[in-house]
């Protein structure tokens, strides 16, 4: 269905501009938002005449009022122009590194001309959205998300960014691998949980912020401290254990706020995205545990010994890894 009104959209357009242009003729211009992972493309389709003699590459991005969440579209370098001398068109397009929840694109590009139509469809990852003609009696298509999208999208983004992160998880692993009753493991999450997340609501909303060049090294430095804790400790202290989670999760907070300062919150919906994308981590972290721990203890009781073993050799190749970033990203 999408790819329907894609294709009717550039149908009318390339028909509508193909024309001689006079003075009185109708001219459609195409503005097509393609919002994809953490970008966002725009496409204009738009005939020659109808900039004047003017540069393609400098008049169509003056002309674009375009908002993502609020901010100006700012394309950068990225921007590329073809020209069709058929249909006497230009398509300019360019990409920024940055999702949006909501759209705003204002006014026809071509406001000295009234007749003429601005044909808008926004699509967010692969599915329209959105279609809208903008002309004088229609001046602008405001295009957001409901609560729920809002919410879909941040908690998949909470999900993928921990299980996509090595340094995450082996923390994470670190923490529970000396095993333990529960109540004393979830206490050690929680310390964990309530220190990111603080941290990631607090940089998200522009309270606080820690430079990356000392966040990295401290995540890097978690993971070998658990890892050590596990090597050097007999039994597992879970009050230490849960400080050391309270304390390195300021730290993974922060590393967290980054994958949200790469899209940015909604404007409509700071606090749903907010909640959502920590409920996601949470979720991503819960993975983790319940794929770990019950794996942990069945070979425990198939043999204390091996498991043993398994928690040493397991907490040796954590410490490693930890101190192979560490050292990389001091010096990186």
């Amino acid at each position: 269905m999408r790819t329907f009104w894609f294709n009717l959209m550039r149908l009318l357009v390339l028909f509508a501009l193909a024309g001689l242009a006079s003075a009185h003729t109708l001219q459609l211009t195409g503005v097509t938002v393609r919002i994809e992972g953490n970008s966002t493309e725009v496409n204009v389709v738009a005939h020659v005449p109808l900039l004047l003699g003017k540069d393609p590459a400098v008049n169509i991005p003056q002309r674009l009022q375009l908002q993502l969440d609020g901010q100006p579209f700012r394309p950068g370098s990225s921007a590329t122009l073809k020209s069709d001398p058929l249909s006497d068109t230009v398509s300019w397009t360019a990409r920024e590194a940055r999702a949006a929840g909501a759209v705003v694109v204002s006014a026809p590009l071509f406001p000295d001309r009234p007749e003429d139509t601005t044909v808008v469809l926004v699509y967010r990852n692969g599915q329209l959205i959105d279609r809208s003609a903008l002309n004088p009696a229609h001046p602008s298509a405001v295009i957001g998300e409901t609560v729920f999208e809002v919410m879909r999208r941040f908690v998949q983004m909470g999900i993928f960014h921990i299980l996509s992160g090595p340094d995450h998880i082996l923390f994470v692993l670190g923490l529970i691998l000396v095993g333990g009753a529960a109540r004393r493991l979830l206490g050690v999450i929680t310390a964990f949980t309530l220190a990111h997340s603080l941290t990631v609501s607090l940089t998200a909303l522009g309270m606080t912020s820690l430079s990356p060049r000392l966040v990295e090294p401290m995540i890097a430095l978690s993971i070998v401290v658990v890892g050590l804790e596990n090597l050097l400790r007999r039994k597992a202290n879970f009050e230490v254990r849960a400080w050391l989670a309270f304390g390195f999760g300021f730290f993974h907070g922060f590393g967290f706020a980054g994958a949200l300062a790469e899209v940015g919150l909604p404007k409509q919906a700071i606090g749903w995205s907010l909640a959502s994308f920590n409920i996601g981590v949470e979720l991503g972290q819960a993975f983790i545990v319940l794929l770990a721990l019950p794996l942990l203890g069945v070979i425990r009781r198939k043999s204390e010994r091996v498991g043993d073993l398994v928690t040493q050799g397991t907490s040796a190749l954590i410490v490693g890894a930890g101190a192979v970033w560490f050292v990389a990203r001091i010096l990186g």
